[in-house]
């Protein structure tokens, strides 16, 4: 009697569950999309700003309108990092240096070659001047006829004055390569003190003092203090939205914010890889500037699209 009551009671309970199942899966599925809360009241009507058709918006990101990697162009050990990252820095401020003995020596060296090749050419010049006196001697009217001089002795005076003049060529040729390499030296001497090329906010720094870089290795990364610009991708079959010169919504998610901004660039072609097209905008004089990476939602102004298209 037992078993069967047990085995009733899991054949009930059994039933239970496939009707609490039906029953789910006759119920409505409920959407989950909720609509996105309106923004804050005033916030667009203060820009004058409404979004057109695109309502969405095309997915874009801050940059900088400048930006650089500061490099030497050879192998070296850094000597000092002078600014971290988002230290703000003019034009010609000195960023970093590298250990510059080695080359400040060979500078000494190729200087000091450079002044006795001066000297040598300078006796050159001497040497030069007289062979000219004494063939200017030799060819006189009536040296040769009297006898005072022979053919061969004029011919030595004339073979002197070539190969003096010969030699002053050789050692003014070795003064200029000597003066080549001074200015190598001291160009490089200038380059291992990397200066900011442009007024601007350090955005990264990649070395330390002490550590060996090679040839071409970034030191620190800069950004322009411009115009802020963002970029941003259009879809091929939505192209007709935007052309240069149109006015765009750009909308921060991250700090709820809505700025304007006018169209700069329209790439001519589709990027065969993602099918969209790249355009750039500059955006609008503003309080505090956005960072380079901020990502936004850049749309066309309502009215605009019509001429755009046109």
């Amino acid at each position: 009697m037992a078993p069967r009551t047990l085995v009733a009671g899991l054949g009930l309970v059994l039933l239970a569950c496939v009707g609490g199942l039906a029953a789910l899966r006759e119920k409505p599925l409920v959407a989950t999309g909720a609509t996105r809360p309106p923004p804050p009241a005033g916030q667009g009507e203060r820009s004058g700003l409404r979004a057109g058709p695109t309502e969405r918006g095309f997915l874009g990101v801050v940059t900088s309108d400048e930006s650089v990697d500061l490099a030497t162009r050879f192998e070296g050990r850094v000597e000092s990092v002078r600014v971290q990252v988002g230290s703000e820095v003019h034009k010609g401020d000195v960023v970093a240096t590298l250990d510059a003995k080695t080359r400040q020596q060979a500078l000494a060296i190729a200087e000091a070659e450079l002044l006795s090749r001066k000297a040598e050419q300078q006796m050159a010049e001497l040497s030069l001047e007289e062979a000219g006196e004494k063939l200017k001697r030799r060819e006189a009217p009536g040296q040769l006829s009297t006898g005072a001089i022979s053919e061969e002795e004029l011919s030595a005076a004339r073979y002197e004055h070539r190969m003096a003049s010969a030699k002053l060529e050789m050692t003014r040729s070795q003064v200029r390569e000597r003066e080549a390499r001074v200015a190598q030296l001291r160009q490089e001497v200038e380059e291992t003190t990397l200066r900011a090329p442009f007024d601007g906010v350090v955005a990264g720094r990649f070395a330390h003092p002490g550590a060996l870089v090679q040839a071409g290795q970034a030191i620190v990364h800069l950004l322009h203090r411009g115009t802020p610009q963002v970029r941003f991708a259009i879809p091929a079959a939505q192209e007709h939205h935007l052309s240069v010169g149109s006015p765009v919504r750009v909308e921060v998610p991250e700090r709820g914010v809505v700025l304007g901004g006018r169209v700069a660039q329209v790439a001519p072609e589709v990027d065969v890889a993602s099918l969209m097209i790249f355009a750039l905008a500059e955006l609008e004089a503003q309080g505090t500037p956005l960072p380079a990476g901020t990502v936004v939602r850049v749309s066309a102004v309502a009215g605009q699209e019509h001429s755009a298209r046109e």
